[in-house]
């Protein structure tokens, strides 16, 4: 009976689940090539074979960031302007309580912040095409319209009301300084990371814009004649 040469063994291990330790040294070394090349040849093979089409379905960008605007907006507005003025105050006016009309001021605060906050949420989300998180601006085209025609950042100017509009409602200076705070550094954010990134994504269209409408205090857009 003829032997097998060490290639022979080798392929033969292969087909029918051999153990590679029964074999000669040199059939474990033909062995190791074998399987090198079958594993090779195995790869071209399924790159030269097409690939099955994939019925998958893509979220429109608009529906995508409307989707992630309301994410930001319950996350956001549900931790900093609900959860944590509640975990200061308990919602329990301070002593002594303030005059009524200062109470009315705080309640037409906050029911304006929340307009507007709806308003800008959903105008970034529509024409801006992105998710206002703060620190990176993500949207595709630069929102002008909505309440950001009379400011340029409305979203920040909101929740500092709605936070000063809870501290007159219940009498609470705690959330005063709070609103103080969070304005500090929402205006170092914006001067330190949101603006200059605005800038190099929207060149001259974002500087025509922000020498047009003001930062933070609002303002009625100038009417073309």
């Amino acid at each position: 009976m003829t032997r097998m040469t060490p290639e022979q063994e080798a392929a033969y291990a292969l087909d029918f689940g051999v153990a590679r330790s029964g074999l000669s040294e040199a059939a474990q070394l033909a062995y190791d090539r074998l399987a090198e090349e079958r594993a090779i040849a195995a790869q071209a093979r399924l790159a030269q074979m097409p690939s099955a089409p994939v019925d998958a379905k893509v979220i429109p960008p608009r529906l995508a960031a409307a989707l992630g605007s309301a994410l930001v907006f319950l996350v956001g507005q549900g931790g900093g302007v609900v959860l944590l003025p509640y975990a200061l105050t308990r919602w329990r006016p301070g002593v002594p309580e303030w005059p009524v009309v200062v109470q009315v001021i705080g309640i037409a605060l906050v029911t304006v912040a929340g307009i507007v906050v709806l308003w800008g949420f959903a105008r970034f989300a529509t024409e801006g095409v992105g998710v206002p998180v703060p620190g990176a601006p993500s949207s595709q085209e630069l929102t002008v319209g909505g309440p950001y025609r009379y400011v340029r950042n409305p979203l920040y100017l909101a929740i500092v009301m709605a936070i000063s509009g809870q501290a007159l409602l219940f009498s609470r200076p705690v959330l005063l300084v709070y609103a103080v705070a969070l304005l500090v550094a929402f205006v170092a954010l914006v001067q330190l990371v949101e603006d200059p990134a605005l800038a190099r994504r929207f060149g001259p269209d974002f500087e025509a814009y922000r020498k047009q409408v003001p930062a933070w205090w609002p303002r009625l857009p100038h009417r073309t004649s």
